[in-house]
């Protein structure tokens, strides 16, 4: 096991001198980190364009303008027969000519603008690509402000596992002298060869759980740079010991999640509209310009002038209700609409409960605090009184080492409820802070 966290050490320290470090002083700091690098903040840029866009091809629908141009070459190598009274030719009557009518080769080239006047569908469109517009900028804030749970949760781990490291290796000091004292003791032949061996046992637990945290900090290491998207190193020198006032009364007051249901429902309100308006007659304009060139020579004949033809028109098309895919659309849009009220009152309600929850963690980790910190100094008072007893030969090995773990148990939870407490402070600052 020693093999293994040296093994593990020495290539954790040594891919810190083959890349960047970034010193994190703050949690404050680890959160602009991931703002500048993290993959959600480029994607949430990227949606917004998109939505962006999404309003102007709304806008551009309106008229939806369409200018199709085609062009077309036929050779008609073998042109119909038509069947024509021979008197008209001088011919006797009751007798018919065959003749070839036609152009063998015809060259067309026709542009036909159209563009809508009135489209009710599409002018309601654009009320719901701005509502998704407002919509994608509230799920990038709270995709952001998941990312920054996560942060909080991950720095905070760190924050107590660098504490824990902190305190096993001061205890692992006082098993050594724990164990030296025993040593004395049974080399003089006061004690017994078990009470060395449990002296020795008591170094070798403090040793394993100071390994063990180590461990369980690079990993948490290892996550925080997964989080900030960076290649870089990161070390957090805040301590979690530092005096910094963490009994300040706090409010949370978020309401991103309630604000999401709530354009949620408006944008299905303003979809199911659209679905409604699009059954309305539309009126467009129409129009063709046409250019053909006919000749029994070639195509494009030269000698032959093109011949000009065009028309306009207005055009009112309307699909009769009968439509399955527009009623389709029309009865889902209705569907989702009431979902996403439904939803939103939900939500209402769950977002005061979460904002309550938040305040009672927070207070609950303060009484946490005051009462461990009242605990660690009374179990440290038992162990230094314990070790006295001992040395002078009153207490029994035992005892002592019960003391130990008692106090060493004491400062850990003390460490974790700080820890608990900081985190908590921060998600609710969090909460009202992401907008």
């Amino acid at each position: 096991m020693n093999k293994a966290i040296v093994y593990s050490g020495v290539i954790w320290v040594g891919s810190l001198f083959g890349q960047n470090t970034h010193d994190l002083k703050t949690l404050t700091e680890v959160l602009d980190l991931a703002d500048k690098n993290s993959y959600s903040t480029k994607i949430a840029t990227e949606q917004t364009d998109l939505a962006r866009t999404t309003v102007q091809s709304a806008y551009g629908n309106i008229l939806n303008p369409r200018i199709p141009v085609t062009a077309s070459i036929t050779d008609n190598t073998r042109m119909p027969v038509s069947f024509i009274p021979a008197e008209v030719f001088g011919g006797p009557a009751g007798s018919f000519r065959q003749l070839t009518l036609g152009q063998q080769y015809i060259s067309v080239f026709n542009v036909a603008p159209q563009f809508d006047i009135i489209n009710f569908g599409s002018i309601a469109k654009i009320k719901s690509a701005k509502i998704n517009e407002r919509l994608s900028t509230n799920n990038n804030s709270v995709n952001r402000k998941n990312l920054f749970d996560q942060i909080n949760s991950c720095y905070h781990n760190i924050l107590s596992f660098q504490a824990q490291i902190t305190i096993l290796k001061q205890h692992q000091l006082k098993a050594d002298s724990i164990y030296l004292i025993v040593k004395n003791k049974y080399e003089l032949g006061l004690i017994r060869q078990q009470d060395l061996n449990d002296a020795e046992v008591n170094k070798i637990t403090i040793t394993d759980k100071t390994e063990q945290a180590i461990l369980a900090l690079q990993q948490q290491y290892l996550i925080l740079k997964t989080l900030c998207d960076t290649d870089d190193n990161l070390t957090v020198s805040e301590s979690l010991w530092q005096s910094y006032d963490l009994e300040t009364k706090l409010k949370a007051e978020g309401n991103l999640s309630t604000q999401n249901a709530e354009l949620q429902k408006e944008f299905t309100r303003a979809e199911y509209a659209a679905a409604k308006w699009a059954n309305m007659p539309t009126l467009s304009f129409v129009g063709s310009f046409n250019w053909q060139n006919n000749s029994n020579t070639r195509f494009f004949d030269p000698k032959n002038s093109w011949i000009n033809s065009n028309f306009w028109s207005l055009r009112v098309s309307w699909d009769f209700p009968t439509n399955i895919n527009k009623l389709t659309a029309m009865k889902s849009a209705q569907i989702n609409y009431r979902i996403a009220k439904i939803n939103a009152e939900h939500l209402a309600k769950q977002n005061q409960s979460l904002n309550d929850q938040m305040v009672l963690d927070y207070e609950k980790a303060m009484l946490q605090k005051k009462n461990n910190e009242r605990i660690f100094k009374l179990k440290e008072d038992n162990f230094l009184k314990s070790k006295n007893q001992f040395v002078e030969n009153v207490l029994p090995l035992d005892k002592l080492l019960i003391a130990h773990n008692d106090m060493l148990a004491s400062q850990i939870n003390l460490a974790m409820t700080l820890a608990s407490l900081s985190f908590n402070k921060s998600k609710i600052e969090i909460n009202n802070q992401v907008k």
